[in-house]
């Protein structure tokens, strides 16, 4: 969005949202404009990171078809997550697709990945000094 195109309401949307100032909402990039106003669209989704291969032992005692759900604007939703545990070695490498959820939901896209859409935790498996490894599909589902 070119800076001179920012409607009044556009200006006082962002700066409620953002907590900016006028100067700041000025300098948003087209990108950060994009994004913001993609929101309602992205309201209507939430991504899952579902449990699709456990190799070894893992120690969080993720099982296949449990879940990891998210809003897609990056925030876990622990209160709707299946996983028996949280894990910080399994949610580093789904923030690459919370990425691609923003811009293909942005681009008014289908936000599921496509051919790429597997993602796996940082522990290596007991062959390799960890413990147990564990491989998840990630896809969205729209909201009723």
């Amino acid at each position: 969005m070119a800076k001179e195109k920012i409607s009044p309401e556009d200006m006082e949307h962002a700066k409620k949202r953002l907590g900016a100032t006028e100067e700041q909402v000025r300098n948003l990039t087209d990108t950060q404009w994009r994004i913001l106003k993609s929101a309602p669209l992205r309201h209507q989704y939430r991504m899952v990171a579902e449990v699709i291969q456990v190799t070894d032992c893992c120690t969080a005692e993720h099982k296949v078809g449990q879940k990891y759900i998210f809003a897609p604007g990056g925030f876990l939703l622990p209160e709707q997550c299946t996983v028996t545990n949280l894990c910080l070695w399994a949610m580093p490498p789904m923030l690459n697709f919370i990425y691609m959820v923003y811009d293909r939901l942005a681009e008014g896209m289908d936000p599921t990945p496509r051919g790429y859409d597997r993602a796996q935790c940082y522990d290596v498996g007991l062959g390799c000094g960890g413990y147990g490894r564990v491989v998840f599909k990630i896809y969205c589902e729209k909201l009723p």
